[in-house]
């Protein structure tokens, strides 16, 4: 495990993001949070999408978790550190995420299962350089019992008809 935090550890802190995730759904959000830890815990806010919010479109869940933790840790990197992600980052995430010199990234729900519900980003992964191979011992799976839950929630939401009356945003995690 990096960070020194036990798998248990880990597993609770992704909980704890899919239950954030599952809140922000229910207020018109998207299924994505981001949240770092580090050896002690938690070091940064629940992240979520704002890019609606801000329009600075890299406010991304995980960069918005990601520059708490820096803010919050007064530090340029984040070394030390995971990030937990309740839908596999897209590509700007992943790169920020190594740009920061995060250690690991775990993921409640990856790429393809998240493109399956209509949220597939996975053309940025070749744009910005990201590969298996460079995702090979930094990007790991965590799943959780009800990591899935906010996107079943996300579609029930915002289906009538039976179909999406609001079409997920392509690249935005």
């Amino acid at each position: 495990m990096t960070v020194g935090l036990s798998s248990s550890e880990l597993r609770t802190f992704m909980e704890q993001a899919v239950e954030a995730c599952i809140t922000h759904v229910d207020r018109g959000g998207i299924p994505f949070v981001g949240v770092v830890v580090d050896d002690t815990g938690v070091i940064s806010e629940f992240g979520v999408n704002k890019v609606r919010e801000t329009g600075d479109h890299s406010a991304h869940a995980e960069i918005v978790a990601m520059r708490d933790a820096m803010a919050s840790r007064g530090s340029k990197n984040l070394s030390g550190t995971s990030l937990l992600a309740t839908g596999e980052p897209c590509g700007l995430c992943y790169r920020f995420a190594i740009e920061q010199q995060v250690d690991a990234v775990y993921v409640a729900v990856d790429r393809d299962v998240v493109a399956e519900w209509g949220f597939d980003y996975r053309v940025s992964y070749p744009a910005l350089g990201i590969s298996d191979d460079k995702l090979e011992g930094f990007a790991h799976r965590l799943p959780v019992d009800r990591g899935m839950e906010p996107f079943s929630r996300y579609l029930q939401i915002n289906t009538h008809y039976g179909r999406p009356s609001v079409r997920p945003w392509k690249g935005t995690s």
